[in-house]
């Protein structure tokens, strides 16, 4: 479980990071 939410965590930073105006969005 705890490595699954980490995983998601990690794609959500990523996604910011690959589209920074969705973050201010």
């Amino acid at each position: 479980a705890a490595e699954g939410a980490r995983f998601a965590g990690a794609s959500r930073i990523i996604g910011v990071d690959l589209n920074p105006n969705r973050f201010e969005e």
